[in-house]
C-alpha cells in the first residue's frame, strides 16, 4: 500500500535461527489452485516460528523469506518447508523482488550478488560503486538499482545484467542531505528520488535520458510529513502529512486539491485507475466518532464516498479491480459495498459474533478471506456471498491473513509471529 521504500527491506546484521514446526499434515508440493471449488478442502500444511519477525526479508504473497548470517543467507521455501543456504560473506543488507524469486545482497567490500531462487549460484553485478546503502527491483523485475554512500544510483538491465545508467546525486539537494527513498514507475520510464531532510523534495528523472530531470517541491504544511504516494500511472502523487493529503498533478507539474480530514491519516491507497484515493482515518458520522474510509477524486478534490469501519480493528480491504470494498463491524459482520454507488451489496454474518481482525481479497477478487477474534478462518465466494470454508488452529489465534501472489495458497500470522501455510487438498482435481 505504501510506495516502494528502499529502507523497508534493510536487515539488522544480527539474526536468530529459524525454528520450523511442522503440523500433523505432510507438506504437499502438487496441489490445485485455491478457488471456489477447492476452498472447502483448505488445510494447514505447516507452521513456522518467524521470531524475530523484523529480522526476516519477505514479500507479501511470496514463496520465500530469508535471514542474514555472518557468512551466509538462509532462505526458507514456504511451499516445500526446506532451507536454502546462499554463501555470502560480510553481507550488510539484502532485498527481495516483488515476486520473491530474485534476491540481491550487498557487503561493504564485495560486488552485489543476485540470486534467482532456488538457484544457489549468484550473478555479480559489475560497476565501480562504493558501499551500498539501498537497493530496489522494478515491479516487472527487469531493472535493478542500487545507491552507494556517495549518493550515486546505478541501474542494471536484468535481461542481460549490464549496467545501463548512472545518476549522480552527490550534490542534490545539497551535499549533506541524504536520499531517503527511491521510486520506479510501473512502466520503468521514470526514476523518482526523494530527500526528506529539512524540507521534503523529489526529483523525477527519465530512465531513457538521465539529464532529463525535474523537481517537485513539498507544499508547506503545519503537520509532520509522512511520505508520498504515486498513482498507478504516475499521473499524480500525494504528500501525506498528519490529517491531510496534498495532491500534486505530475502531468502539469502543479499543485492539486488538498484533502483534509478530522483526524490523522492511518493508511492510504490509490485505486486501480489512479483517479480515486482511499484514505483510512477517523471522523464523525451521525454524531458518532468512528473509524472511516474516505474516497477522494484526486482531480476535483471531491469526497465521493465515506464508509464506516470497525472502531477496534483495521479489517477493511478493497478488491483488486477497485469495484467493491469489504469493511468489518464491531458486532461481528462483514459489509460489502459498491464503491461507485456507495450501496451495500451484502452482509456476511459471523456465527461466533466475533469481530474480524483481518480481511483480504484473492488476487482475482473471487474469494474473500477473513480471520476473526476467535481464530476462525473463513473463505467467502464474492459472487454468491456464501461461506465456502471455516476452520481454526489449535491453541493459536491468527491476526492477519494473506493470499499468495498467484492465489494458489494463503498464510496466516499470529501476534506471536507464527506463520501458517494453508493449501487445498491434493485429492481434488
Amino acid at each position: 500500500m505504501l510506495p516502494i521504500r528502499l529502507y523497508s527491506n534493510i536487515l539488522l546484521t544480527t539474526c536468530l535461527a529459524i525454528s520450523i514446526i511442522s503440523c500433523s499434515l505432510v507438506p504437499q508440493t502438487n496441489t490445485p489452485k485455491l478457488n471456489s471449488s477447492t476452498a472447502a478442502s483448505l488445510a494447514p500444511i505447516a507452521t513456522i516460528d518467524m521470531t524475530p519477525l523484523y529480522n526476516k526479508i519477505s514479500t507479501n504473497g511470496g514463496q520465500y523469506f530469508a535471514e542474514i548470517y555472518d557468512k551466509s543467507i538462509i532462505v526458507t521455501d514456504l511451499l516445500s518447508q526446506t532451507n536454502i543456504t546462499l554463501q555470502a560473506s560480510d553481507t550488510q543488507s539484502a532485498v527481495l523482488s516483488k515476486s520473491g524469486t530474485l534476491l540481491a545482497s550487498s557487503s561493504g567490500t564485495e560486488p552485489i550478488d543476485l540470486w534467482t531462487l532456488p538457484n544457489t549460484t549468484p550473478t555479480q553485478l559489475s560497476g565501480s560503486y562504493g558501499p551500498i546503502t539501498n537497493m530496489l527491483f522494478s515491479d516487472d523485475e527487469n531493472i535493478f538499482l542500487a545507491i552507494d554512500l556517495s549518493k550515486k544510483i546505478y541501474i542494471w538491465d536484468l535481461t542481460n545484467y549490464e549496467l545501463v545508467s548512472l545518476y549522480d546525486f552527490s550534490l542534490w539537494p545539497s551535499q549533506n542531505r541524504r536520499i531517503s527513498s527511491v521510486f520506479l514507475s510501473p512502466d520503468n520510464s521514470t526514476l523518482g528520488v526523494m530527500s526528506t531532510d529539512d524540507t521534503p523534495v523529489i526529483k523525477l528523472c527519465s530512465l531513457a535520458d538521465p539529464s532529463d530531470c525535474r523537481t517537485v517541491d513539498w507544499p508547506e504544511s503545519t503537520r509532520p510529513f509522512y511520505t508520498v504516494e504515486f498513482s498507478p500511472n504516475w499521473s499524480h502523487l500525494v504528500f501525506i502529512s498528519g490529517a491531510s493529503a496534498q495532491v500534486f498533478d505530475l502531468t502539469t507539474n502543479s499543485t492539486g486539491p488538498l484533502l483534509t480530514h478530522e483526524d490523522s491519516i492511518s493508511n492510504w491507497k490509490f485505486l486501480q485507475d489512479g483517479d480515486i484515493l482511499a484514505i483510512y482515518t477517523a471522523g464523525t458520522i451521525n454524531q458518532h466518532y468512528t473509524a472511516i474510509l474516505k474516497l477522494w477524486d484526486t482531480s476535483t478534490g471531491e469526497n465521493t464516498q465515506t464508509f464506516m469501519r470497525s472502531t477496534y480493528t483495521s479489517a477493511t480491504t478493497i478488491n483488486p479491480i477497485g469495484s467493491h470494498i469489504a469493511t468489518s463491524s464491531d458486532t461481528g459482520y462483514i459489509h460489502i459495498w459498491d464503491i461507485t454507488t456507495g450501496a451495500q451489496k451484502a452482509v456476511y454474518s459471523n456465527p461466533n459474533n466475533a469481530i474480524y481482525y483481518s480481511l483480504q481479497y484473492s488476487p482475482d477478487g473471487k474469494l474473500l478471506a477473513s480471520v476473526d477474534a476467535e481464530g476462525s478462518i473463513t473463505l467467502w465466494d464474492t459472487t454468491t456471498h456464501q461461506a465456502l470454508f471455516t476452520n481454526s488452529l489449535t491453541n493459536s489465534i491468527p491476526t492477519s491473513i494473506d493470499f499468495s501472489l498467484d492465489g494458489a495458497w494463503l498464510t496466516t500470522l499470529t501476534d506471536r509471529d507464527q506463520l501458517t501455510l494453508w493449501k487445498p487438498s491434493d485429492t481434488l482435481e
